[in-house]
C-alpha cells in the first residue's frame, strides 16, 4: 500500500517565506572544497541572497543550489537541484550544489531511507524553483514598469517579451528577494520539461573519483582522539571483567573505558581503547584481557535457529490481509501446492565502514560524519543530554554506502559517551570485522506458501511469514506488524487470499536493510507464482500478465520486459529463462533472467530489467541504482549470507562473506520506461525481484527448485 505524502500547504508558505535569510553553510564541503561562511541574519543589503533557503544568486550571476537530502551514492545531490533548476529556469550544469545543513525547522525531514527522496520532495522542489522564478519575473516587470506576463526566464535571465531587453538573475536579485514568495506558483507542464527526464552528469562524481571529496572517514577536528571498541563476538554478550594494563603501555593510548550502545531497545557493551590516533587505539584493543558472560547464547547456532522457525510453523499466524475464504478454497482445489523458503541473515557492508565523530560539552554538542538521519542525531544527541535542539550542530558528510545501516544512531551514542567521559572529541571507527559481525543484520526468515487452483484455473494464495520483526524486538507484544509483510503482492488477481505472520523473537539484532523484508518474501512470493505457473501447465510471464492484466504499472513492465529478452522466441539449447514482477517504494520491475551452462557449469548470460518509477528525474540515476539493487541482489542469492556459530557470526570480513566482484557481473539491460505519473522511489526496486528471478530460470534449465538462500551456481 503507498501513502501520498504531498507537502502542506502551512509548511510550503512557511519555507518558501523565508525570504532575504541568510543560510549558514559554515561547515566543510563535500566536494572537498572551501565554502563560505553566511551569517544567518536578515541582512537585506548583503549582496549574496538567498531568494529562499535553497537557492542563493550573487550579484554577479553565481546560482547556488542547496540539496537537502543526505548522498549515499543513490545520486539525490544532484536530482534534487535539477528539480530546483527546471522551475527556476537555470542552467544546472552552470550552478553550484551543496548540501544543505541539517535544519527540520527548515528543511523538514531530511532523512534517507525507504527511497522517498524525490518522491516526497518533487512537488516542494518544484515549487520552490518556480516561486523563486516567479519573483525574479516581477522584480524585472517592476523595473520595466511592465506587466509580468510581458517577461518570462531562461538560463538565469529575463526577458522582456517586447523588445530585446534582458536583466540576469544576478541583476534582479537584490529587489527580488524583498518581494513575497508566490503562494501558488505556476507549474511547468511535463511536455516542456529540459532537465527533468535528462540524463545529466552528477556534480559529486569528479570529487569521488579524485578522491577530493569528503565521507566520514576522512574527517578530523581540532583535539580530537579516536576510539576502537572491542564488543562481545556473542551478542548480547555482558562485560565480566577486563584487564588494560598491556593496552596502556601502547605508545598514544590515552585511556580505556567502558562504553555501550542500544540497539533496538538492548544495550549492547563495549571496552574502548582512546588513543591519539587509530592505529594506537586500534593496537591498545587488540592487546585487551576481557571476559564476557555469555550466558547460554552461545549454545544458538544458525541451524538451532532454523529449527526455531520451523517449530513455530505450527503456529497459526496472524492474519494482516485476506479475501474470500482461502482454507475452503484449498480444501476443495483440484491442484494444490505447498512450499517453503529460507533466506538467511545480511550484514550490511557498506564499503566505508560505521565512523562517526562527537563532541559534547555542557551547553553544545556537535556531530560530523556520514548518517542517513542527520536531524535524528540531532534529536538523540538533544534528549540524551538535554541539549537545547539548536544547540546541537550536525554536520554530514557524503556516505560511503549505507543500505540503511547509516540510519540507527548506535554509533553516535557510543562516541558521544566516550566524549563526555574525556572531554574530547570521539572519533568511533569499526572495522571491517565489526561492520559485518556485530550487526543490526537483515532478518532471516521462513517463508511458508500454500496455493491451490480450481477447476476453472483460478488461483487462491496463502502465504505466512516466520521471521524477527524490526518494529518489535523487545517487550511483551507476541504479535508481529503487518510490516514483515513487505513485498507480498496482493495485487494479483487471486480468487482468495491470505496473508499472515509469525513473530520470532532472538538476541540477534535486525534492522532496515536495502528493500528490508522485500528481499526475502519476494523470493519466496515469486518462486512460488513461478510453481503454481508450472502446475497450472502455463508460461511463466503469461500466467503473471494474466493475473495482473487490470493494473498498468505491473502490465507495463511485463509487456516491456517480454520485448527486451525476446520472451516468446524459441528457446536456445542449453537456456533457461526465469522472470519475476513486484514493487517496492512505488517502483515496479520486471525481470529476466537468462542462464546458461558454460563448461558444465551454470552462468547468469543477461539479466533483463524494466522500471517504472513514474517521472525519471534523471534517467541515468534511475538505471545506476537499478544496477546496484542487481548486484545486491545477486550478493545475497548467490555469495553470502550470515552464519552464527557458537553465538557468535562466523563471517568476519569479506574472505568468509563474499560479495560480487566486477567480472563476475552478467550483462545487465536496463530500461526505464517513460511516465507522466508522479516519480517515485528507485533505490531498491530491482534487489527483491533477482533471487526470484534467477532461481526460476535455473527451474525453466534444469527442473531443479531453489528454495534456500544463499546457493551456489557451480554446486547445481
Amino acid at each position: 500500500m503507498k501513502i501520498p505524502t504531498p507537502i502542506p500547504r502551512r509548511k510550503f508558505l512557511k519555507i518558501s517565506g523565508l525570504t532575504g535569510t541568510f543560510l549558514s553553510l559554515g561547515y566543510f564541503s563535500v566536494l572537498g572544497q572551501p565554502t563560505r561562511i553566511v551569517n544567518l541574519a536578515l541582512h537585506r543589503d548583503d549582496p549574496e541572497a538567498g531568494l529562499n533557503p535553497f537557492i542563493f544568486i550573487d550579484t554577479q550571476g553565481k546560482i547556488t543550489l542547496l540539496n537537502h537530502r543526505p548522498e549515499m551514492g543513490q545520486g539525490t545531490f544532484e536530482a534534487i537541484p535539477m528539480i530546483i533548476a527546471e522551475e527556476l529556469e537555470v542552467d544546472i550544469n552552470q550552478i553550484r550544489i551543496e548540501p544543505s545543513p541539517a535544519d527540520r525547522e527548515i528543511y523538514g525531514d531530511q532523512m534517507v531511507v525507504g527511497s522517498q527522496s524525490i518522491h516526497r520532495n518533487f512537488e516542494w522542489m518544484r515549487k520552490t524553483g518556480a516561486a523563486a522564478r516567479e519573483m525574479l519575473l516581477s522584480a524585472a516587470a517592476s523595473r520595466w514598469q511592465i506587466p509580468k506576463e510581458d517577461c518570462f526566464a531562461k538560463n538565469a535571465t529575463v526577458y522582456n517579451r517586447k523588445n530585446s531587453a534582458s536583466f540576469t538573475y544576478g541583476d534582479l536579485v537584490g529587489d527580488a528577494r524583498k518581494l513575497p514568495a508566490p503562494q501558488n506558483p505556476a507549474l511547468k507542464k511535463k511536455e516542456d520539461f529540459t532537465i527533468i527526464g535528462q540524463s545529466i552528469s552528477r556534480q559529486d562524481i569528479p570529487s569521488k573519483t579524485d578522491g577530493s571529496a569528503t565521507f566520514g572517514l576522512d574527517v578530523e577536528v581540532p583535539g580530537m582522539l579516536y576510539a576502537s571498541i572491542l564488543r562481545s563476538p556473542v551478542l548480547l554478550g555482558k562485560l565480566k571483567s577486563f584487564d588494560p594494563a598491556e593496552s596502556k603501555k601502547i605508545k598514544g593510548v590515552k585511556d580505556v573505558l567502558v562504553t555501550a550502545r542500544t540497539v533496538f531497545g538492548q544495550q549492547r557493551q563495549g571496552v574502548a581503547v582512546i588513543a591519539e590516533n587509530y592505529w594506537a587505539a586500534y593496537q591498545g584493543r587488540r592487546a585487551l584481557k576481557v571476559e564476557w558472560d555469555n550466558g547460554d547464547l552461545a549454545s544458538w547456532n544458525s541451524g538451532k535457529i532454523a529449527s526455531n522457525f520451523q517449530d513455530a510453523s505450527t503456529q497459526s499466524p496472524v492474519v494482516f490481509e485476506h479475501r474470500g475464504d482461502f482454507d475452503r478454497a484449498y480444501d476443495q482445489g483440484t491442484v494444490k501446492i505447498e512450499a517453503s523458503y529460507e533466506t538467511p541473515y545480511q550484514a550490511h557492508a557498506p564499503m566505508e565502514p560505521m565512523n562517526v565523530i562527537v563532541s559534547v560539552q555542557k551547553d553544545q554538542c556537535t556531530f560530523w560524519g556520514s548518517t542517513q538521519n542527520p536531524n535524528g542525531m540531532r534529536d538523540f544527541l538533544s534528549r540524551k543530554y538535554g541539549i537545547p535542539p539548536q544547540k546541537v550542530t550536525i554536520n554530514y558528510t557524503f556516505m560511503g554506502g549505507a543500505f540503511g545501516r547509516r540510519s540507527l544512531s548506535d554509533v553516535t551514542e557510543e562516541a558521544a559517551d566516550l566524549s563526555v567521559k574525556t572531554g574530547a572529541p570521539i572519533k568511533v571507527i569499526w572495522t571491517r570485522e565489526d561492520d559485518i559481525s556485530q550487526g543490526p543484520f537483515r532478518a532471516c526468515s521462513l517463508n511458508i506458501c500454500k496455493g491451490a487452483l480450481d477447476g476453472e484455473g483460478r488461483v487462491s494464495l496463502s502465504h505466512t511469514v516466520i521471521c524477527q520483526d524490526i518494529r518489535n524486538q523487545s517487550g511483551n507484544n507476541p504479535n508481529p506488524t503487518d510490516g514483515i509483510a513487505g513485498g507480498i503482492n496482493t495485487e494479483y488477481a487471486y480468487a482468495n487470499y491470505k496473508i499472515g505472520g509469525i513473530l520470532r523473537r532472538l538476541y540477534i539484532p535486525v534492522s532496515y536493510w536495502r528493500s528490508v523484508y522485500h528481499s526475502t518474501n519476494c523470493f519466496a512470493h515469486e518462486s512460488f507464482m513461478d510453481e503454481l505457473a508450472w502446475a497450472a501447465k502455463k508460461d511463466p510471464l503469461e500466467f503473471r500478465r494474466e493475473l495482473l492484466k487490470n493494473h498498468p504499472q505491473y502490465s507495463g513492465v511485463l509487456k516491456k520486459v517480454s520485448e527486451m529478452s525476446n520472451w516468446n522466441s524459441p528457446r536456445e539449447s542449453g537456456t533457461g529463462r526465469g522472470v519475476a514482477v513486484m514493487e517496492r517504494s512505488g517502483a515496479f520491475v520486471a525481470m529476466v533472467v537468462e542462464v546458461g551452462r558454460v563448461a558444465g557449469k551454470i552462468a547468469i548470460r543477461k539479466i533483463y530489467t524494466a522500471i517504472d518509477v513514474g517521472i525519471a528525474v534523471n534517467p541515468d540515476i534511475v538505471r545506476a541504482q537499478t544496477e546496484g539493487c542487481i548486484i545486491m541482489g545477486l550478493t545475497a542469492a548467490i555469495k553470502s549470507g550470515i552464519k552464527i556459530e557458537k553465538g557468535q557470526v562466523a563471517n568476519k570480513n569479506f574472505d568468509t562473506y563474499h560479495m560480487m566482484r566486477i567480472h563476475e557481473s552478467p550483462d545487465l539491460e536496463v530500461e526505464v520506461i517513460d511516465s507522466a505519473a508522479p516519480p517515485n522511489g528507485a533505490g531498491e526496486g530491482a534487489l527483491p525481484a533477482v533471487a526470484p528471478a534467477l532461481a526460476n530460470a535455473i527451474y525453466d534449465l534444469t527442473k531443479t527448485r531453489i528454495r534456500r538462500l544463499p546457493f551456489s551456481l557451480e554446486e547445481i
